[in-house]
């Protein structure tokens, strides 16, 4: 069975290649951002099920990344 794409949110590439590593090796399909305005172009091209997002990040931070989610969400309703 095809796993739902996931989306890894994080300032630091060091943390979003092991968990990319780590999800792509359970059979997921991962993209990543450094941060939260590459993450919303990557959201609103793959609609990802799954974000997994760092909360303190330079600029704008993963809730607002989430609230920006939210906001699309409903928008699609």
């Amino acid at each position: 069975m095809r796993q739902p794409p996931i989306l890894i949110v994080d300032d630091e590439e060091g943390i979003r290649t092991v968990l990319s590593i780590s999800l792509i090796d359970s059979g997921y399909t991962v993209h990543s951002a450094p941060d939260v305005d590459s993450a919303l172009d990557l959201f609103k091209a793959n609609r990802h099920l799954i974000v997994i997002t760092d909360i303190k990040m330079p600029g704008k931070t993963g809730i607002d990344l989430l609230r920006e989610i939210k906001k699309s969400a409903r928008k699609q309703k």
